[in-house]
């Protein structure tokens, strides 16, 4: 069997890099021990000079998902393929399948559910809590200038030629556009293979509370559907205690061997299925 991983949000690499964490590189490495082959590419904006105020939602994402898919079917020893999505990549993740008729399965690691406005201000509002060096001013403004934006991002009250920084990434009107026009959690329903839905119960991005109850809303009784719940994990899928923080990131913590085990399980399940 073989997997693509998708980035979530911002420009990254094919390792998803932050600090001395490599979190794509470590899931890779952790599966090819256990016998399922894995294609990482870089993100285009990262490879490639693009227009970023033309790119849509497939232009940076979806598409190259479908491409990298097709690829990977060109090694003769692959014979079932998955798509595994982070983040904005877990949400985007039913949408590929949708375009490729030939996966096997489809994972979706910590996927956002909530309106990407809605969680970014509720993101920062954590972040901010978690600075002790601000005062309550200084926190008000900030979170009211996010707040604003997240109005605009809400409303589309983007120029045509503006750029907006989330993530680590610029992105431009179609591309939020585009990520509106997507209906994630009825694409997810509508398939027909099966998905396994990741979630660290530490993760302050993509919250039990605020995501994974809307993809359970729809999908848990679908018996098609695994969900699973990390009580020490944060959105990287690395262990620690109390809710996460920004900077854990930054400390060397690879990703915990319990979810490679898991995500193996899965793929190898589906693989002798279809056997």
């Amino acid at each position: 069997p073989g997997v693509v991983l998708v980035h979530g949000s911002g420009d990254q690499g094919r390792d998803q890099q932050v600090g001395p964490n490599r979190t794509f590189k470590e899931i890779a490495w952790g599966l090819a021990t256990r016998g399922v082959a894995v294609l990482r590419y870089d993100q285009r904006p990262v490879a490639c000079d693009i227009d970023r105020t033309e790119a849509t939602v497939d232009d940076l994402v979806t598409d190259d998902a479908v491409t990298a898919l097709e690829r990977l079917r060109e090694y003769d020893r692959i014979e079932e393929t998955f798509v595994a999505g982070h983040s904005l990549g877990g949400r985007l993740a039913p949408r590929i399948a949708v375009q490729d008729d030939e996966l096997s399965g489809v994972i979706m690691l910590a996927p956002l559910a909530e309106p990407i406005s809605d969680a970014i201000v509720r993101q920062t509002e954590y972040q901010l809590e978690q600075n002790p060096n601000l005062t309550d001013d200084q926190r008000q403004a900030q979170l009211a200038q996010v707040e604003g934006l997240a109005e605009r991002i809400r409303t589309l009250d983007i120029g045509d030629d503006e750029l907006i920084n989330l993530g680590g990434g610029e992105r431009g009107k179609p591309f939020f556009r585009t990520l509106q026009e997507y209906d994630h959690v009825e694409t997810a329903a509508s398939l027909d293979i099966p998905r396994f839905i990741l979630q660290g119960e530490r993760d302050y991005l993509v919250t039990v509370e605020d995501d994974l109850a809307i993809w359970e809303e729809e999908l848990a009784e679908d018996p098609e559907v695994q969900i699973k719940r990390y009580e020490t994990l944060n959105h990287r899928f690395q262990p620690g205690e109390g809710m996460g923080r920004p900077s854990e990131w930054s400390e060397p913590n690879p990703v915990a061997k319990q979810v490679v085990v898991d995500l193996t399980t899965f793929i190898t399940d589906q693989s002798q299925n279809h056997s």
